[in-house]
């Protein structure tokens, strides 16, 4: 007798969920290729320190353009592995929902087997002629797997595709980010450089501390021109140009090298430019000292500070270390 074909159709269908494994396949990575820049020096031989400076100005700004595009992969990456693991998560929930009737269909395939039937007696007929109660379980159960499955299907190529996504920022991530420190390296180089050009070396007269000031930058000018004004007398309130009180030193100095205007009071002082750590000074940051900034010097490196210190003293080179009552420092530039 002919097989029903509707029994012949449960059959394959059964077989086919019972055959249903999940595989997730690797994407290649997309490859970008980001060339990180390579000025050089404009001038040929060695370099005067107008070239320097251009070529410092046009690496800064260069590093500027690396890192806004660094910090917009990290936001692009973050978002990426947003989806990613949103991705997962889907798949993850669909492939459990899909676990307990792939499980029952195999309970019943191993059942039948080891009480001696086969396969097609999962599907004998009842007494009506219809499906038995087996076979239509296992249609139900093999249809709600068939259909799961579709969604896992696609669960996986959306996670599939998200992971090759967040590879992909990953990669433009490191690049840029590798640029930028490339970038960084040759602005040390140059500032270097520069700094080779601009070292002078003062003796104070009065201390006999020797300062020498490396670098070009607006506080190292400062304190280069507060460097001239030493054994000038302290006055109060005296702001130069022969003599001076401790912030009128600051403020004639700025006023020297093109930042004229600074306020002649150390707490406005303090209120500009950028807070620095003790750790962290440099030649040109401004120190101040007692809990109300009574006083205030110009740090000179190595230990070493420029101040007007009081009526009757001149201006001088102290050591840090001999005022008990630092305050804090700032960085005007």
């Amino acid at each position: 007798m002919a097989k029903d074909p509707q029994r012949r159709r449960v059959t394959l269908a059964a077989a086919t969920v019972l055959a249903l494994g999940l595989g997730v396949a690797a994407p290649g990575l997309a490859q970008a290729s980001p060339t990180a820049p390579n000025p050089s020096p404009s001038s040929s031989g060695k370099p005067t320190e107008a070239d320097l400076k251009k070529q410092l100005q046009q690496l800064q700004d260069e590093a500027e353009n690396l890192t806004e595009q660094y910090n917009k992969s990290r936001v692009e990456l973050g978002k990426a592995q947003k989806a990613e693991q949103d991705a997962t998560r889907r798949a993850d929930a669909l492939e459990a929902q899909a676990a307990p009737a792939r499980a029952a269909l195999g309970r019943v395939a191993a059942n039948q087997y080891m009480s001696g039937g086969g396969p097609d007696m999962i599907f004998a007929s009842g007494d009506d002629g219809g499906l038995s109660d087996t076979a239509y379980l296992a249609q139900n159960r093999a249809g709600a797997v068939q259909r799961l499955q579709a969604l896992i299907d696609q669960a996986n190529k959306a996670k599939s595709d998200a992971q090759a996504q967040t590879a992909k920022v990953k990669q433009a991530a490191d690049q840029a980010d590798a640029a930028r420190k490339t970038t960084k390296g040759k602005i040390d180089q140059v500032q270097k450089l520069l700094d080779k050009l601009n070292i002078t070396r003062t003796k104070d007269p009065t201390s006999g501390y020797t300062v020498t000031v490396r670098g070009s930058g607006l506080p190292q000018k400062m304190l280069r021109k507060a460097l001239t004004k030493l054994g000038s007398p302290y006055v109060w309130a005296a702001a130069g140009p022969d003599s001076f009180d401790c912030s009128g030193l600051v403020i004639w100095a700025y006023a020297q090298v093109g930042k004229p205007g600074l306020p002649h009071y150390t707490g406005d002082l303090y209120d500009l430019g950028t807070k620095v750590g003790r750790d962290e000074l440099r030649q040109g940051d401004l120190v101040y000292f007692g809990g109300n900034l009574h006083h205030m010097g110009i740090y000179a490196g190595n230990g070493l500070f420029l101040q007007a210190p009081q009526t009757g003293d001149v201006v001088k080179v102290s050591k840090l270390s001999d005022r008990s009552d630092y305050a804090g420092a700032n960085r005007i530039e």
